[in-house]
């Protein structure tokens, strides 16, 4: 046998049975399992090839950050559990965001960057790479994100559990070293750049995203009032009437349970995950998980 053959064979072999993955390998392997479960109930291939690639191209972008792919793996298998991972259309910042990237850490906020790992950590708040698109071009800079209380401003969205609704102003033309998230949990909302308290039950109103989550704004009456059950009496005029559970049948004027995975659907509003495809409902939108899903 060729001695350069035979050591390339006996290399091989023993990496068969005694060399290990690397850790970006391991986290690759595990994230492309969980989405692998996405793909599967969208009836996407999920083999998880499609997810590799991207994975592996998402690597060339700088070095592994094991700490936020522990992190990263964490909330999605929390996710996972409480049965929300694979219907979530979260964009907001995650430790996802954080698993490739340069490993200097020392950007300033407002300096440019690629990775949110780019970014020097600050104990104001969150530090992200946030992007802004102006004259058809992205501008990518270090964000400060505080945790906002009414009246701060600016503020860069609203938190809304995993669900993050970024803001920009209309006439931005950078992206703010600073600015404020507004989480639903403490009762306020991103409005206009400013953080705004959430109204409660019986205030004035003129949309429901104004009120506190367990009301809408009423109408006619114009004021929050508390959501309605599955079983109860709706309109479909004022939108949002039902708990999240629910949705309204405008035909039967009546809150109805939002229907599983797999169940027939003629709307996206029916189905507890808000996607109904080929009139079934399905795990989450196909068009996001096209780059994970195939072979």
């Amino acid at each position: 046998m060729n001695k350069r053959l035979g050591f390339v064979t006996a290399v091989a072999l023993a990496c068969a049975t005694g060399c290990g993955k690397s850790d970006s390998e391991k986290f690759a392997d595990s994230y492309c399992a969980e989405m692998a479960k996405c793909c599967g109930q969208a009836g996407l291939p999920a083999d998880g090839n499609t997810c590799h690639d991207w994975m592996n191209f998402a690597a060339m972008g700088g070095s592994y950050n094991s700490s936020a792919g522990d992190a990263c793996l964490a909330e999605m298998r929390s996710q996972v559990s409480a049965g929300t991972f694979c219907t979530g259309s979260s964009s907001s910042p995650s430790p996802c965001d954080s698993v490739y990237g340069s490993s200097s850490g020392n950007k300033k906020p407002g300096e440019t960057c690629s990775f949110d790992s780019d970014c020097a950590p600050s104990s104001e708040g969150k530090v992200v790479c946030a992007s802004l698109f102006v004259n058809n071009t992205f501008i990518d800079k270090c964000q400060v994100q505080i945790a906002g209380k009414a009246g701060d401003t600016p503020c860069v969205g609203t938190q809304e559990g995993t669900n993050f609704l970024s803001y920009q102003a209309s006439n931005a033309m950078d992206v703010v070293s600073r600015g404020y998230v507004c989480d639903v949990a403490d009762a306020v909302t991103c409005q206009d750049g400013t953080c705004v308290a959430l109204k409660a039950l019986g205030a004035s109103c003129l949309i429901s995203t104004e009120c506190v989550r367990t009301a809408y704004c009423s109408y006619p009456g114009d004021v929050c009032t508390t959501k309605i059950s599955a079983g109860g009496a709706c309109n479909g005029i004022a939108g949002s009437e039902c708990v999240d559970s629910a949705y309204c049948d405008t035909n039967a004027r009546q809150c109805m349970a939002k229907l599983a995975n797999g169940a027939a659907c003629t709307s996206l509003i029916t189905c507890q995950s808000l996607y109904c495809s080929g009139g079934t409902c399905q795990g989450s939108s196909t068009a996001g998980l096209s780059i994970f899903c195939g072979s």
